[in-house]
């Protein structure tokens, strides 16, 4: 098999519906000798590379870019084809080849990449002769449907649509192919093919007539009113009602026709409600969300308030449809002599089995960050895709993205999985202490509470009130009692380090206590307890995509039994950790 024999077959005048990756399988079978010839260098090049989608690496000024980016070892970026490839040897037998060929798609292919890189490569200028093959050939395959798939069609009215902006005869044949197009594939599901010219008319309004733009508007409000109907099964795709109504909510919000805005984005909030009962709850609550998004970028901010209850109302459905998932596991023999060791009866004392306590159960941010980028290495696809924290009742709290756009969010998530998996360790430590007497009120308070300058004596009874509830199994009380000392703890580190706990209150007219939150993340508090430690009483305490007690507490999010055993012991924790701090002597 000859290059001449593959590239015979395809060139036929008449010929459709083949891709370019096509010719390249087939490239791929010629005879080893054929392989070592310029021709099949120039031919594998001229079909391995693609047209420009987004930003080009070698500059938006080419109309065609590498078939793969990827990065080196070094960190420098590498392409496929590679720039260099493209020689001047090369463009002159593309010349030949869109001279002599009869097939419009392989026309188009080489008179393209002529036009693309003559000047820059070739150093000669296009004339008008390329000019008219280029637009010629690809107004016959848009008009004659060439190409294996119509998204490919559309692809290439728009870039023939900006290649002819400036001449106007050839602007007004690119229109009408665009116009017969939408004819001929009459389908309103098929959003590519009828938002293209739009979206045309919207970034280049002075290469339409306003006639053509009343036109172009009329058919798409009555596409939007088909698409709100409801077929003959009654059902109404919900998702292409968005894309036409947010066509023309971009329209009117250019024409500031804000009551237009409106209407057309009710006619997405209907389209959604009419599908509820094909919906996921959690799909349906997501899709609210998207409109109340809508709502607010349009600047409907009433309508976007208005949405509130119903966005509530389908995740209150999500939580309902979510099924609790359990499992078993056995704590092997070597964890538990673990925890005899670290905190139990082979512990060497007190103040050894206290410092273990406090110290193994700190989260290490730097080892957190390296373990999810492993976990995302090994599972990609996973950390595509956001997730949304839904309290008890349903009420969505929090979101968070992919990987690649929040890495903090992701990072918190998988800290509390490990925190909650781990608890059972932390458990076993406190289970040791306990039996071995490490612990008692009488001991955490001489030992870290009394000690601990930031505690004021005038809270100790409270304090030991809180303890001998966490002794006597009353964990809810004992977490609604130590909560407020620990912040109170927290901010009174702030303000001995000389730092101010105040902030001024929005109106202007006096001051208020920081959150701690903010406090958490102030200086003083990272050198008193470490940066991981101030990380940690973050997650536990404040952050809302970790445990996120103190608010979860003291905003009533939760119902008063969320704070049983597994909460304490956090809380104990933090108790400790905080109880370790001790007042630097100045000599």
């Amino acid at each position: 098999m000859t290059i001449d024999n593959i590239i015979a077959k395809y060139d036929q005048s008449d010929l459709k519906n083949f891709g370019y990756e096509d010719i390249l399988i087939d490239l791929a079978s010629v005879d080893e000798s054929e392989k070592s010839k310029d021709e099949f260098v120039y031919e594998v090049l001229a079909f391995r590379l693609q047209p420009q989608h987004g930003d080009n690496p070698w500059g938006n000024q080419y109309h065609y870019c590498p078939q793969i980016t990827y990065i080196d070892s070094n960190g420098n970026p590498v392409y496929s084809p590679s720039f260099d490839e493209i020689t001047p040897d090369a463009i002159e037998y593309w010349q030949k080849r869109a001279t002599c060929c009869l097939n419009p798609l392989l026309k188009l292919r080489y008179a393209t990449l002529v036009w693309c890189f003559q000047p820059a490569i070739g150093h000669k200028s296009n004339d008008g002769i390329l000019y008219r093959m280029v637009v010629d050939t690809a107004l016959d395959i848009c008009n004659n449907d060439f190409f294996r798939h119509p998204v490919l069609t559309v692809d290439t009215l728009e870039w023939l649509f900006v290649f002819t902006s400036k001449k106007s005869e050839d602007m007004e044949k690119v229109k009408e192919a665009y116009k017969a197009f939408e004819k001929r594939h009459n389908n309103d599901d098929a959003v590519r093919y009828w938002a293209s010219r739009f979206r045309l008319m919207l970034d280049y309004k002075k290469c339409f007539t306003e006639e053509e733009k009343e036109e172009i508007v009329a058919e798409h409000e009555a596409r939007l009113i088909r698409l709100s109907t409801p077929n003959t099964d009654g059902k109404i795709n919900p998702w292409a009602v968005q894309s036409q109504a947010c066509l023309l909510a971009d329209c009117y919000a250019k024409k500031s026709q804000k009551d237009d805005v409106k209407r057309v984005l009710n006619s997405v909030e209907y389209a959604f409600h009419h599908e509820e009962s094909n919906m996921m709850g959690l799909q349906y609550a997501g899709n609210l969300e998207k409109i109340q998004h809508l709502y607010r970028h349009y600047n409907w901010d009433s309508e976007a308030q208005r949405m509130m209850i119903d966005i509530q109302k389908a995740y209150e459905k999500a939580k309902d449809e979510m099924q609790p998932q359990s499992f078993e596991f056995e704590i092997p023999k070597e964890v538990k002599e673990q925890a005899e060791e670290m905190f139990g009866i082979k512990a060497k004392d007190d103040a050894t089995r206290w410092s273990n306590f406090v110290f193994y159960f700190i989260t290490n941010k730097s080892n957190e960050e390296q373990d999810l980028k492993e976990l995302a290495k090994q599972h990609p696809f996973v950390f595509m895709m956001g997730n949304r924290l839904l309290d008890p009742k349903g009420r969505p709290m929090a979101t968070i993205g992919p990987l690649e756009e929040d890495l903090n969010g992701n990072l918190a998530m998988l800290i509390v999985q490990k925190m909650n998996l781990n608890f059972h360790f932390l458990a076993m430590a406190i289970h040791e202490m306990l039996d071995c007497k490490a612990i008692t009120v009488d001991k955490i308070m001489e030992n870290m509470v009394m000690p601990c300058p930031l505690f004021e004596e005038n809270r100790y009874d409270v304090i030991r009130e809180a303890l001998q509830f966490f002794m006597d199994g009353k964990y809810v009380l004992f977490s609604h009692l130590i909560i407020p000392q620990i912040e109170n703890a927290i901010c009174n580190l702030v303000e001995m380090s000389g730092e101010s706990s105040l902030r001024p209150q929005k109106s202007g007219k006096g001051f208020q206590l920081k959150t701690l939150d903010d406090l958490l993340r102030m200086q003083p508090v990272k050198n008193a307890i470490t940066p991981d430690g101030a990380y940690y009483l973050q997650i536990v305490l404040t952050n809302q995509l970790g445990l996120n007690l103190r608010n979860l507490m003291c905003h009533g999010i939760v119902a008063p039994q969320y704070f049983g055993y597994c909460c304490a012991g956090w809380l104990l924790h933090v108790l400790f950790l905080i109880g370790m701090v001790r007042e630097k002597k100045v000599q």
